[in-house]
């Protein structure tokens, strides 16, 4: 039933412990990540365009062996690369962006079968510095996973 997943997400993880997590996570930061400096943002959208690529299934394929023999989610690669994104668009090294998550993930036994939509966007902070490749992976890796235990906040 659909109250068990509710009382799952809301008795799962405190709001004291969500605060602290993203106080943490977020506290000493006084700016936003703004690509190119945009900060003004709050128009009705009728000058955004979107750009989609779709990867090649081979580069698919190989990006997801490569993750798991890191024993790496291929989603912390791709935060990865878009945390290089927003670096190189800002000119910073340590940057925030907003990340989707599921919201099933800790709901639970049969959380799959509860109808509705639980997606949530979280912040996450990711620093791009002079670590290698694989040291930067396994940090975006264990932040994700952090960031999973606050899927409901």
């Amino acid at each position: 039933p659909f109250r068990n997943f509710v009382a799952q997400a809301r008795l799962g993880v405190s709001e004291a412990e969500h605060e602290a997590f993203f106080t943490e996570m977020l506290g000493d930061l006084d700016e936003p990540s703004a690509p190119f400096g945009l900060m003004d943002v709050q128009g009705d959208g009728s000058n955004v365009s979107e750009a989609h690529h779709m990867l090649e299934p081979g580069l698919s394929t190989r990006i997801r062996e490569r993750a798991r023999s890191l024993g790496i989610s291929a989603a912390s690669l791709m935060h990865l690369a878009w945390a290089l994104v927003v670096a190189r668009t800002t000119g910073r090294e340590d940057v925030v962006f907003g990340t989707v998550l599921f919201g099933r993930m800790q709901g639970g036994a049969q959380a799959d079968r509860v109808l509705g939509m639980f997606i949530n966007t979280l912040p996450v902070r990711l620093r791009i510095d002079e670590r290698g490749v694989e040291a930067a992976l396994r940090q975006t890796h264990e932040t994700l996973a952090r960031l999973l235990h606050h899927e409901h906040a």
